[in-house]
């Protein structure tokens, strides 16, 4: 196992497998395909679900919504926007690159970390999983789902987070994607799909925090995305809030002078946690009200209310009608109307609110009256992201070979770029303008698309969002990077500035090249061409010479807004191994105290139980006093203890222990392994008192040889019975099984080869020679031949034969 997809979302992660059988979602080790998406700090880290049950009394250490701030700066507007929504712990502006940082205890010690640190360590966390469900083995290629709205920056700063935990990811890819593959591909394994008449498809993904809808072409082997609109700050959690909110005002206007528990963090993760289970209990069909329960909320004060769902989507009408936006605009994108699709997908937590399935199915003009308001569900609404992104993975890694898949993506936001004016005379192709968009909303990626310039010295090229359109997220910043390109000094040059949409959907240079025209030497006709397609050029001798190009690589920098120099990334990747390094020791003293408190309530039990009469009453005392004494310590004084010293206490009291347990084991295994000599003693004298023809020929002494170990054998076998059998069951025994089993092996040892040994060859008959008889004068022996009666038969050796 060792491709995986990541659906890393706001409030829960999956991780998917993909192998021979399909793919797979992964269970963790509660046997849950959701991870908390939470990395919580105290003596150590704890991640996923280990961070979850911890999380709201240590709420001021505990990072969620990590996914919403990654590759923003700190005074981004949509950063102080989710800022003001986060659930006690805190933000600082990064001093290096303005980006976001989490301020945090961890092991009485306050650390500094990037928001794309603690991204890497969830997804490092996703591996850790994977890897313990699979046998110890490692994901080596990964593809992780990201939002499509994510800027450039987003883009790359995600993956450097991931990169400082160790996770080398092949491929971005949009949530909107990764579900249409995982609709698409398995569609078109059941043939649903013609080449000449692409099937449209819509897909209304309304997660934790975002609702996007996109438009996909389905065709054999194909899916091209159409179009693809979004609101970034609509999800299940606004859904949530609404219910909080009414929580709140409902618990402050019953106690009269006690604030609204909304604005206090603790109290207010226990209210979105409740508000969360009642926006559930109200979602399934035919439900008329919900009841919440919380007990001592704040100030030792309950809250007990109840919800009727009319009242709920009244008050959730300025959500739904946010809904209709990017279903319009994704239309008109894509140049198609309602009837045009072949169905409405829809996926996320979101959607299962009933409200919003019947708000879509009203702005689509669906059959209300039908299952799902006439919505489709073929995906699994939580996991199809993650599988979509392992079949991705799949497709890319080589150690799959699978089917052919073409996957057209698109560019979010139109990408322009700028340079600063001629040097001298105009642009290749008559380019006057200073600017042009090299990457149009829509085309797909990975591209490298180039523009020639001429130039000398240093010059700067610059790559922005292009502010036409309003596919740019509010608040986000146009630049996304400049390349600073070195030419050589002197007069202008032709320089080819290749700009590259990677993989991911980040802009970058690919290179920059100095263009020249050079002769070559080698003379030709006149009339004839040159090999790279130009036409020679005739000389003023009659002789034309070859026009070559030649290309050199000019050195270049690249300059983002948020960015890491090397020398603070290597500080984030030490300052990640030695956290992971603490998290190790600290997870094997816990296990060492958790074998140690397991050992005294087990053995406490047994020695007056399974094992009571295995002991002796000096020996029970002893353990039973020791047992007891280890307890009070390790719940007093030992309880933060290191590991060395747990591992010693588990060590002294198995000296007292270990004997006892011995003697048990001992008697349950000891008769099988006296049944099992005995049968081996009995094959040989069995072999030994047969008559079979297949034995003949082996020798009395070695029959000898062999009944002198069984009987050997034997007389030990019945003395050790006879000494065991005379012995309490609380005194160590006189013979182990392991003796026992000694015994037997060196019995086969000695009478095997006997038993097993391999009968002579037979004799090789001796070759008879027949003397020709020869007609010589006075030879009595010569014999005539009537040459009108037949000729006499002579048989002849076959050996004979041969040899002559």
């Amino acid at each position: 196992m060792s491709v995986v997809g990541v659906d890393l979302g706001n409030k829960n992660a999956v991780i998917a497998v993909a192998g021979r059988g399909g793919v797979d979602v992964i269970l963790n080790g509660n046997s849950n395909r959701q991870n908390p998406s939470l990395i919580g700090f105290s003596s150590n880290r704890t991640m996923g679900e280990a961070a979850g049950t911890t999380a709201i009394s240590n709420y001021k250490n505990t990072v969620s919504s990590m996914k919403r701030l990654v590759g923003l700066s700190f005074d981004d507007v949509r950063a102080q926007t989710e800022m003001a929504r986060l659930h006690g712990y805190t933000c600082v502006k990064n001093e290096n690159t303005g980006g976001i940082s989490i301020k945090a205890q961890l092991a009485d010690e306050t650390v500094v970390l990037p928001i794309e640190t603690i991204v890497g360590m969830m997804v490092g966390h996703m591996g850790e999983i994977a890897m313990k469900a699979k046998d110890g083995v490692a994901p080596q290629d990964w593809v992780v789902a990201i939002p499509p709205f994510y800027t450039d920056a987003q883009r790359r700063m995600f993956l450097k987070g991931c990169e400082v935990s160790g996770v080398s990811i092949q491929r971005l890819l949009h949530e909107s994607t990764a579900s249409a593959l995982a609709y698409g591909i398995f569609k078109d394994v059941k043939k649903e799909f013609v080449a000449d008449k692409p099937t449209s498809v819509m897909f209304i993904d309304l997660g934790q925090s975002a609702y996007t809808v996109s438009i996909v072409a389905f065709e054999p082997g194909k899916l091209t995305v159409k179009s693809c609109h979004y609101d970034q700050d609509l999800g299940g959690r606004d859904f949530d809030t609404v219910i909080a909110h009414w929580i709140g005002k409902s618990f402050a206007s019953k106690y009269k002078g006690v604030k609204n528990p909304m604005d206090h963090p603790k109290a207010r993760l226990k209210v979105l946690a409740a508000a969360e289970k009642l926006k559930k209990t109200l979602s399934p069909a035919g439900v008329k009200e919900g009841r919440v329960s919380l007990e001592c909320l704040l100030e030792d004060r309950d809250f007990f209310g109840t919800l009727k769902t009319d009242e709920y989507e009244k008050m959730c009408a300025p959500l739904l009608h946010r809904l209709e936006a990017p279903i319009r605009r994704a239309l008109a994108e894509a140049k198609l109307s309602v009837p045009d699709l072949k169905s409405v997908e829809i996926v996320g937590g979101g959607s299962r609110v009933a409200c919003v399935k019947r708000t879509l199915a009203d702005l689509l003009g669906l059959d209300k009256n039908a299952v799902n308001f006439g919505l489709s569900t073929t995906l699994n609404a939580d996991e199809s992201v993650a599988r979509g992104a392992a079949l991705m993975s799949a497709i890319l890694s080589p150690r799959f070979k699978v089917l052919p898949y073409e996957i057209v993506e698109s560019q979010p936001v139109p990408v322009r770029i700028s340079w600063d004016g001629p040097a001298s005379g105009e642009e290749e192709a008559g380019q006057a303008q200073d600017s042009v968009v090299m990457f149009d909303r829509g085309s797909n990626f990975p591209c490298v698309r180039r523009v020639t310039l001429r130039r000398k010295g240093e010059f700067s090229v610059r790559a922005a969002y292009d502010g036409e359109g309003d596919f740019l997220p509010t608040g986000a910043p146009k630049e996304i990077g400049e390349f600073a390109i070195k030419a050589p000094n002197g007069e202008p040059v032709k320089v080819r500035v290749n700009v590259k949409a990677d993989i991911h959907g980040s802009i970058t240079l690919s290179s920059a090249q100095m263009v020249e025209e050079i002769e070559d030497e080698d003379k030709m006709d006149v009339d004839k061409t040159a090999s790279n397609g130009e036409e020679a050029k005739a000389s003023e001798d009659g002789e034309a010479k070859k026009k070559k190009i030649k290309k050199t690589n000019l050195d270049f920098k690249v300059i983002y807004p948020i960015d890491w120099t090397k020398k603070q990334f290597d500080e984030l990747v030490e300052k990640e191994v030695s956290m992971a390094n603490t998290d190790r020791i600290v997870r094997e003293t816990s296990d060492a105290r958790n074998a140690l408190e397991s050992y005294i309530y087990d053995m406490r039990d047994k020695i007056h139980s399974s094992l009571s009469n295995y002991c002796t009453d000096a020996e029970r005392d002893t353990l039973s006093r020791d047992l007891e004494n280890s307890e009070n310590w390790l719940y007093e004084e030992g309880f933060d203890a290191v590991k060395s010293v747990y591992v010693n206490k588990l060590a002294e009291l198995k000296k007292i222990g270990y004997p006892i347990e011995e003697r048990a084991s001992e008697e349950r295994s000891r008769p099988a392994a006296f049944n099992h000599l005995k049968e081996v003693i009995e094959k040989f004298m069995k072999f030994l008192s047969s008559n079979d023809e297949k034995y003949s020929h082996i020798t009395p002494e070695e029959k000898s040889t062999c009944r002198s170990k069984c009987d050997e054998t034997s007389n030990w076998m019945y003395s050790m019975m006879e000494k065991q059998g005379d012995l309490a069951l609380n005194v160590n025994p006189c013979v182990k099984s392991v003796d026992i089993m000694a015994k037997s092996r060196e019995l086969q040892t000695a009478c095997n080869p006997i038993m097993n040994k391999r009968p002579p060859p037979p004799p090789k008959k001796e070759a008879k020679k027949e003397e020709t008889p020869s007609k010589t004068e006075g030879n009595d022996d010569t014999m005539d031949v009537d040459p009108k009666q037949p000729p006499p038969e002579v048989e002849i050796d076959s050996e004979t034969a041969n040899s002559s």
